[in-house]
């Protein structure tokens, strides 16, 4: 990722295991961890809001971090022109086709791709995969498969970097999008394996409970933002407005909307 070190960075659906670098964290639904793989993190300003309505002033961040929460999304293309608003540049992960369809998960409603000329393309997902939770397991349970996945994760995952515009499309649930028939088309798929498969490989030999108390340790020890100090670049997540605090609740001044804060969160969650 390429973040400067004076960057403001928001993480988009930040869940249990924030990055490292991200300032202000922001997640959909932090009381409940269903869909992720832990319990949520708020070590670091945090805000409870939806990504197709964030509660942020336009270009308020230098950087967006947002990983594994695009192919959720009821409205990517909305989602997508918030993220361009909000941030300069940014960060979006995500499953492959190839991934999705191996690992099948349920509340996911995208197929995501990344073409020749660098561009993300997004088609409906329609049907349930074929393998059920085979994958998951082998995963989970089997070291082997488990490096297997790291090495070749470019099979797996979407990676994607873009400043100031996103460049993506969305096709229809029929598009074709993968040919693995042909064998110049599956070469140029899995290609060499890059320095970064060789160091998920190494991250996979540390357990993740280990790797968070390491994280959770370097946040701890550099200087971080306090909601204090984001305070002036929150907006209303409907009308962009100006909003005023309250000790309990967000007010907005121009549609009198009115948002909750709970446990010192603010949850302001759009339409």
């Amino acid at each position: 990722m390429n973040i400067k070190p004076k960057d403001l960075v928001l993480e988009i659906g930040s869940g249990d295991n924030p990055k490292l670098r991200s300032d202000v964290l922001c997640d959909m639904i932090p009381e409940d961890d269903t869909q992720r793989g832990g319990a949520i993190v708020l070590d670091r300003p945090f805000i409870a809001a939806d990504g197709q309505y964030l509660p942020f002033a336009d270009k308020s961040f230098d950087y967006i971090i947002c990983c594994h929460v695009l192919e959720h999304a009821e409205d990517p293309a909305l989602f997508l022109s918030e993220l361009m608003r909000v941030g300069r540049g940014g960060y979006i992960e995500t499953p492959t086709e190839i991934g999705e369809k191996l690992y099948d998960w349920p509340y996911h409603r995208w197929f995501v791709n990344l073409d020749s000329s660098g561009k993300l393309i997004l088609k409906p997902k329609t049907k349930e995969g074929e393998f059920g939770q085979l994958f998951s397991y082998l995963f989970s349970k089997d070291p082997a498969y488990a490096r297997f996945h790291a090495q070749n994760h470019k099979l797996f995952l979407v990676q994607y970097e873009w400043s100031e515009k996103i460049n993506y499309e969305i096709v229809d649930s029929d598009s074709v999008l993968l040919d693995l028939n042909s064998w110049e088309n599956v070469e140029k798929l899995v290609g060499k394996q890059t320095k970064s498969g060789v160091a998920a490989t190494v991250k996979q030999l540390i357990p993740a409970e280990i790797r968070k108390r390491m994280k959770s340790t370097l946040v701890k020890g550099r200087q971080k933002k306090t909601l204090q100090d984001i305070k002036d670049i929150i907006v209303c997540p409907i009308c962009k407005g100006q909003v005023q605090w309250h000790d309990e609740s967000i007010s907005c001044q121009k549609c009198d909307s009115e948002y909750p804060i709970k446990d010192g969160i603010p949850f302001m969650l759009g339409k």
